[in-house]
């Protein structure tokens, strides 16, 4: 049981109601707990999210290393449950996943290991060192750099949402993303 109830559908608008339903695929349970919040804040969230996921610049392999990288710094079961197995799908190896749980990097391109530990300070730290800055601004332009940093706090407030609600993990795993119809 999840520590904050789903929102009973309805009592939700006719948009979240449709999604709910089933009209726009799969939803998953954090997607319903955020539907506990009022339509002009959750639209834009929802965007938000949808876009990290669908119009990424960066590779997707790059996208689901900040993800598990902040899941496994903010303990987030669920956000771990769903994004290994999409990051294997990616060729994210077994010894990769480990060295985003411990921080040993060694095992990655230097580019990676930039991203990691840009992430990483990012998390634990709110900024990165100017060390750390410099080396991104190395290998990424500015744009990336943004972008990198927004899904790392898209996927940050995740975890707290599912924390504080106690959003259950589904049986089932997302392996992959589909494009949106």
């Amino acid at each position: 049981m999840p520590r904050i109830p789903y929102p009973a559908p309805e009592t939700l608008s006719d948009l979240k109601r449709e999604i709910l339903s089933g009209a726009f695929g799969r939803v998953l349970n954090i997607s319903r707990m955020v539907m506990h919040t009022p339509d002009p804040f959750w639209a834009p969230q929802r965007a938000l999210g949808r876009a990290a996921i669908f119009d990424v610049t960066i590779e997707p392999r790059l996208r689901e290393l900040i993800i598990l990288r902040v899941a496994y710094l903010s303990q987030s079961d669920y956000e771990i449950y769903h994004h290994e197995s999409i990051a294997a799908g990616l060729g994210v190896t077994e010894e990769e996943q480990n060295a985003l749980k411990t921080g040993d990097f060694s095992v990655f391109s230097d580019d990676e290991k930039s991203l990691c530990t840009f992430v990483s300070e990012l998390v634990v730290h709110v900024s990165p060192s100017d060390e750390t800055l410099e080396a991104m601004r190395q290998r990424f332009s500015l744009s990336t750099i943004f972008e990198m940093m927004i899904i790392a706090c898209i996927y940050m407030m995740l975890a707290r949402v599912a924390a504080v609600s106690g959003v259950e993990i589904e049986d089932e795993a997302v392996t992959s993303w589909n494009l949106p119809s």
